[in-house]
């Protein structure tokens, strides 16, 4: 039995390639699996061509097969080469345009081949039933050289790729491209040895057999360590892949090398930067310790200005060494740190923005007389710098009977339209949304509110995109207290971001517990006052009711007795109680009375007083007031209102006075208040000190850098007079009644 060998060799190459190709398909996720198993197919297709042209049976259609052998040789060479391609990262060369430019010469052979007259021209071969040597079939004609050399160059530079990439790493590879190395390396070496007119196997056909030997190889080489090693260890993929800066110096501080994103960060292409000294890119080196005689790694930062604005980069130095450690250059690593300074400069300025906004509600707080002067002054806040076109706050409302369903009512609100405001003024406490806002102490944000029922239909009216309810919880020490809540809205997207949830959450805290104090303070203040009034009430007017009662018992018992008495004195002792009991009723009730000394004028409430009190208690009071305008400050104006208070105080509880005088007149540097009354007067001497009215006008006086004088003796009355300096540049005060 004769054994072909040709034949055998081309059945071995099929198997081969099949073998590859199902291999290629067991990997078919993996990068460049589509490459080998396309040639796979090549390879065999290209086998079976190559076994039907010599086949007399399949004689007839030589031509046929010819252009099969151009076709499926130029595809396998290219599949060969994006394989490598892709395994030695360089995606670049895996594109449109490069397939196209690969597609040019397969598709310019296939026209010329086709057609008749250019068949003889560009490949020799006059028709479909003339025999061409087998071997011929590659240098057939002008073209047909030109298609071989298209497919060994490709095989030639896939090559010369696994060789670089072989050098590079400096380790052993081959046990996973070496089979690829060879396949790609013997059909060169075959073509060689051809060319120099030596053809050591003349009736064997090694193209077939070199790309199904390739197509195993690369089929191998996926089924290696993972696909991506190779690539993920070459150092020009790795060095221009960096989002490091790369510059290599000499010592001489010259640039020699550097990398892409060293290119973008100086905003200079190498071309023009090679060969250059460093000071053009970093300036002074001797403020970086670059000298010839540095060795030391240095780390610092730096600004440099480029096309695209300012960089902030951060620098570090290394000497290069060689293996005997001497130096020989320096690597420069440049860090962009730009994005992450951006960041953290805004950052900083949101965090100025945050702390700017809550002194300005602090402020508010301070600043303003009510709570709805400070929640709407807090909004006017909120509104602008959050891009909200509704804000609206509500507080749980505390005036509700105990049974009744706990709500929340509105409290302040901007960009509601006033049609829409009385569907708003209340919202019970258990609506889904402040239910949940209640049950988890969170904000509650509805990205698209347009549709949304949770939210009151009032505000779905004003057509808002998104909507955000921030709880006002009160943190009072362990314990927090749910006191409302406050809703955003906004017409327009984007919707509110996280950052801006966050920001938003701190402020409602802050306004909670500014919200907290108030009303600790005003329940604070309310007892104050209740107990100020409880006492003054004991302290006057009861004590002079309770002298009243008991008067009146001793002189009914006297009369029920038959005792001795004057039932005039002692009538007329009660009815002097009872005068001095309305006295001090009246007194107590013009105390309760709000007095703005710095609205109304020193002159007019002064009038007010003696009208209110000295008036209707029968005793006969007149004020005396300048004609012209009286300079004085509002500080020194409100002293004199409350030590003239004072004065008529005492007036009225101590003195009896019968008629008192309140005089305001100006010299020509001094105001003076005089206060006369024709009562019982008093010895100075013996006068309690430790009492509160005089010691409370001496300190007001003092408080005003003014002088005091009081003159009194028993049975003629009391002159008290009040100095105080006038202030040119001050408010000028008109009176504008006069008794």
């Amino acid at each position: 039995m004769v054994i072909d060998l040709p034949i055998v060799a081309l059945i071995a190459s099929i198997g081969i390639a099949l073998a590859a190709g199902i291999s290629a398909l067991r990997k078919a996720a993996a990068p460049g699996a589509i490459s080998a198993g396309l040639l796979s197919i090549c390879a065999v297709i290209l086998s079976a061509c190559y076994f039907m042209y010599g086949a007399p049976a399949f004689r007839s259609e030589q031509a046929t097969w010819v252009a099969a052998i151009y076709l499926c040789s130029a595809i396998a060479a290219s599949a060969m080469f994006a394989f490598v391609l892709s395994q030695t990262r360089r995606p670049k060369g895996i594109s449109g345009r490069a397939i196209a430019l690969l597609a040019i010469v397969p598709f310019t052979t296939q026209v010329l081949f086709w057609e008749p007259a250019w068949r003889l021209i560009f490949f020799r071969v006059q028709g479909a039933q003339e025999t061409v040597d087998v071997h011929a079939i590659q240098f057939a004609g002008p073209w047909a050289m030109v298609q071989t050399l298209y497919v060994y160059g490709l095989i030639a530079a896939s090559l010369a790729l696994l060789l670089e990439a072989f050098f590079q790493r400096r380790r052993p590879i081959a046990s996973r491209f070496g089979l690829a190395i060879f396949a790609s390396a013997f059909p060169l070496v075959i073509l060689g040895l051809d060319l120099a007119g030596w053809t050591p196997f003349p009736r064997l056909e090694l193209l077939p057999m070199a790309l199904a030997i390739a197509a195993l190889g690369l089929a191998q080489a996926l089924f290696g360590r993972g696909p991506a090693e190779m690539g993920s260890i070459d150092r020009n993929a790795v060095v221009e892949g960096m989002d490091e800066g790369w510059i290599v110096l000499d010592p001489r501080n010259t640039i020699v090398d550097m990398n892409s994103a060293a290119e973008r960060m100086t905003g200079r292409a190498r071309h023009e930067i090679y060969g250059k000294p460093i000071s053009l890119v970093l300036g002074d080196l001797s403020s970086l310790g670059l000298t010839s005689s540095t060795s030391q790694e240095l780390e610092m930062k730096r600004s440099i200005r480029s096309e695209a604005g300012w960089r902030y980069l951060n620098l570090r130095i290394a000497p290069l060494t060689d293996e005997n450690h001497k130096p020989f250059g320096r690597l420069v690593v440049w860090r962009d740190m730009t994005d992450r300074k951006l960041t953290e400069d805004s950052r900083q300025r949101a965090r100025e923005e945050m702390l700017s906004l809550i002194n300005a509600i602090s402020s508010a707080a301070n600043n303003t007389l009510s709570m709805d002067d400070f929640l709407l002054e807090s909004i006017y806040h909120i509104i602008y710098p959050f891009r909200s076109q509704v804000v609206s706050i509500y507080l749980m409302d505390d005036r509700i009977k105990k049974d009744d369903e706990p709500r929340l009512y509105l409290a302040s609100y901007l960009g509601i339209p006033v049609e829409a405001v009385e569907d708003l003024s209340y919202i019970p406490a258990s609506s889904p949304l402040v239910d949940w806002v209640i049950e988890n102490h969170a904000a509650y944000l509805v990205e698209d509110a347009a549709d949304d029922g949770r939210i009151p239909a009032g505000i779905r009216q004003i057509s808002v995109t998104s909507f955000l309810m921030v709880p006002l919880i009160a943190q009072a020490g362990e314990d927090s207290k749910f006191l409302g809540c406050m809703c955003l809205g906004r017409k327009e997207k984007p919707a509110f971001s996280q950052d801006e949830v966050v920001r938003l959450t701190t402020i409602s805290e802050h306004m909670a517990n500014l919200i907290d104090s108030d009303r600790r303070r005003r329940r604070e203040i309310t007892m104050n006052e209740r107990q100020k009034l409880m006492r003054d009430l004991h302290d006057s007017v009861s004590q002079k009711l309770y002298g009243l009662v008991t008067t009146t018992e001793a002189a009914q018992a006297a009369l029920e007795a038959g005792s001795a008495m004057d039932p005039a004195v002692e009538f007329a002792h009660i009815g002097e109680n009872a005068r001095q009991a309305v006295r001090e009723m009246r007194l107590f009730l013009y105390q309760m009375q709000e007095i703005d000394v710095e609205k109304e004028g020193l002159v007019s409430v002064l009038h007010h007083r003696l009208a209110a009190v000295e008036g209707r208690a029968n005793v006969k009071a007149r004020l005396l007031a300048a004609d012209e305008g009286i300079s004085l400050s509002k500080d020194k104006e409100t002293a004199l209102y409350y030590i003239a208070q004072e004065a008529l105080n005492n007036v009225l509880r101590h003195a009896h006075a019968r008629s008192v005088l309140v005089t305001l007149k100006q010299g020509r540097k001094n105001v003076i208040l005089e206060i006369v009354d024709d009562g019982c007067g008093f010895d100075l001497k013996k006068v309690d000190r430790s009492g509160l009215g005089l010691q409370n006008m001496r300190d007001r006086v003092g408080q005003i850098s003014g002088t005091l004088k009081i003159t009194s003796r028993l049975d003629q009355g009391t002159k008290i007079v009040v100095t105080v300096r006038k202030d040119p540049s001050g408010k000028t005060l008109k009176h504008r009644k006069s008794a």
